[in-house]
């Protein structure tokens, strides 16, 4: 019994660790790679952009220009090329246009540090068994601390 619990408790110690490191890196690393800030829009077709164009004045949203805008700029991973706008009027600005009722969603990042938390739990847990491992071989072992 006490070389199986001192493998699980070497790999619960590994895996925790590990899986405390490796996902908040490799998170910030596709963020800072893949990532792009965009506000998502619900496209219009081109003639009534172009409408909207010859209406639109300086100081107004330039989002609504090119469609509906679906909330505030966030970050997605993966962006299509193709989908994405850069307004001539306002290059600062980035639209990806999506469709909500064909349930197209892209991969946000805030998304993916959601599963980096949750990552972090089951280390956190996979830590905290190992340390019980650890524990319950110092206290039941020949040389354990609690002795009569």
């Amino acid at each position: 019994m006490g070389l199986i619990r001192d493998r699980i408790a070497k790999a619960a110690l590994f895996l925790g660790v590990f899986g405390a490191i490796v996902p908040p890196v490799a998170a910030s690393v596709l963020s800072g790679s893949a990532g792009r800030t965009v506000i998502l829009i619900n496209a219009d077709p081109p003639d009534v952009v172009e409408a909207n164009r010859a209406l639109w004045t300086l100081g107004e949203p330039v989002e609504k220009i090119y469609g509906t805008p679906l909330g505030e700029p966030m970050r997605i991973l993966f962006a299509d090329p193709a989908r994405i706008i850069v307004p001539k009027e306002d290059p600062a600005v980035t639209l990806y246009s999506v469709d909500k009722t064909k349930g197209e969603n892209p991969l946000q990042v805030q998304t993916v540090w959601y599963a980096v938390r949750l990552t972090m739990y089951v280390s956190g847990g996979l830590m905290a068994l190992a340390f019980l491992l650890f524990l319950w071989r110092r206290l039941s072992g020949p040389h354990g601390a609690v002795s009569e």
